[in-house]
């Protein structure tokens, strides 16, 4: 098979899009005189056209091919609207400073004259400014079809989907071994080897506890997949890393040997470690978001403007490039790591969201709501796909919030859902409810409030609201063991370590109680 260069430097430019780094696209289009020509969704970009997006429309031509007459009718119809608006500066930018613009000055001089005159007049008159182009909004609809007809649009995560197949083609037909679940470095062509995981097992032994100074405690968990690293977020904006064996600070860390501590601004109530180990994220009240490089504890990137509202979650991709991150506003975003930019954002929610993950494929985002609700998201397009409420009464009168979804380690498509009752679901990608996982005595459990998945997907692991820790089957959905109270405080949330069998817990007081089942 013959494959052609132009479709290789489409797939990179296609990459370079999705991670909003426009510079180095536009370099590359010049260089190489190959255009894009996509965009995200041909509905959407003509939904722009037809609503007068002009900021979303003009982004998404700039790196089409265009046929020129069809960029002037284009820009021309944007000026006429700017001027209507009495925004003159971005309309005389417009006129003045674009190439289709500049094509229309030497080739039609009569034309580009007339929207010289309207920029200088005091008042406007739609009937004159329209005059023989139908009438705005039908001059809108003939352009948004035009243009439609001459872009198209390509996946999401193209040119990483392709590379996921060329490694499975050499597992499979070159002997090449990948295992699942063990982080690979395309660039080397090697696997990365990272703790070895353990037979799965409910903790049941109290390990160790991370006690906090008074006046302190702890408002979010995080377990470091590749060693043995516990990160936690205090009230106070501290991100502090233990070693989860001893209850102890991570010395080996010099910066905190020396007294130094990452920090934001707010409370940290959101954390996440990458895949890698290499990179946390940390999300604050005050809407910020922050990364930072855990082996000096220095910024790695920060996002000052991520939410308008708390950040109540986040979640890094699987190649580690994106940060996901939900808030109480119900909205959730994608960021950028290299391009530092906001990349997609989900709106749907109708309350604050509780949990967010990206499917192993990366092709799918699910998230929980205090609305009851789970959502599915297409991640190219932000569309949402599914929503189901699995936990609505028969007469929908009674919908529990959520606490947060879970992804299950080995499968492709199920999540845990925990919800604020005594009852979990496991919901499959295409918004299907598959398990239900209850206790079989619910009067020792009027609610769980936290949950997490042992390493390999066999179990379930959810504290109730009298601090007590129950373990459920993931396949048949049953309740296997529990019993164990995890500490006599209220307990607020939990986290799990990725590859061993050790979870640690946070409440109402100054303890983060961990628990093994070595």
């Amino acid at each position: 098979m013959d494959i052609e260069s132009t479709d290789i430097i489409r797939l990179i430019e296609q990459f370079l899009k999705e991670q909003k780094l426009h510079r180095t696209l536009e370099t590359l289009q010049s260089e190489t005189g190959v255009k894009l020509n996509t965009v995200d969704s041909i509905d959407a970009f003509k939904n722009d056209i037809i609503k007068g997006h002009w900021d979303a429309v003009l982004t998404n031509v700039e790196h089409a091919n265009i046929p020129q007459d069809k960029l002037i009718d284009l820009y021309e119809h944007i000026i006429i609207e700017l001027v209507e608006l009495q925004d003159l500066g971005p309309a005389r930018a417009l006129l003045r400073q674009t190439e289709p613009m500049e094509l229309l000055r030497s080739s039609q001089p009569e034309r580009y004259i007339v929207l010289e005159q309207l920029l200088s007049r005091t008042t406007f008159d739609p009937s004159t400014a329209f005059k023989g182009k139908g009438g705005k909004e039908a001059r809108r609809l003939r352009i948004a079809q035009e243009l439609a007809g001459l872009v198209s649009t390509a996946p999401a995560n193209r040119l990483l989907g392709l590379l996921g197949q060329a490694i499975k083609w050499q597992t499979e037909r070159q002997g090449l071994v990948v295992a699942d679940g063990v982080p690979y470095d395309l660039f080397y062509g090697k696997t990365v080897q990272p703790l070895v995981p353990s037979e799965d097992k409910m903790p049941d032994t109290q390990l160790a506890t991370v006690k906090f100074p008074k006046k302190q405690h702890p408002t979010s968990l995080a377990f470091s997949p590749s060693n043995e690293y516990l990160a936690t977020g205090s009230a106070d904006g501290f991100v502090e890393v233990w070693n989860f064996m001893t209850g102890r600070l991570a010395h080996d860390l010099k910066y905190q040997a020396d007294g130094a501590l990452m920090m934001m601004e707010g409370a940290v109530i959101a954390l996440a470690f990458s895949h890698s180990g290499d990179l946390i994220c940390s999300g604050a009240a005050d809407g910020k978001l922050q990364v930072w490089k855990v082996k000096s504890g220095t910024s790695y990137r920060r996002f000052p403007a991520a939410h308008s509202q708390d950040i109540s979650c986040v979640c890094f991709s699987f190649d580690d490039t994106q940060v996901l991150s939900g808030s109480l506003n119900g909205i959730l975003r994608i960021h950028g790591l290299k391009s530092g930019n906001m990349l997609k954002e989900f709106r749907g929610h109708s309350a604050a969201v509780t949990g967010a993950v990206f499917s192993q494929d990366m092709s799918l985002v699910v998230s929980t709501s205090e609305d009851g609700s789970v959502r599915i998201w297409d991640a190219g397009s932000a569309a949402c796909i599914y929503s189901v409420v699995p936990g609505a009464s028969v007469d929908g009168l009674i919908v529990p919030a959520t606490h947060g979804v879970l992804r299950i380690p080995g499968s492709l498509s199920s999540f845990v859902v925990c919800t604020k009752s005594p009852t979990m679901y496991i919901v499959s990608a295409q918004g299907k409810v598959e398990r239900t996982l209850a206790p079989k005595d619910e009067s020792l459990c009027k609610e769980f409030v936290a949950a997490a998945v042992t390493p390999q997907g066999k179990y379930v692991l959810a504290v109730s609201d009298s601090s007590v820790m129950h373990c459920f089957c993931v396949e048949s959905g049953e309740q296997v063991g529990g019993g164990h109270k995890v500490s006599d405080a209220e307990i607020i949330g939990m986290a799990n370590h990725p590859k061993l069998n050790v979870a640690a817990f946070f409440g109402q007081d100054r303890r983060v109680p961990i628990w093994s089942g070595f």
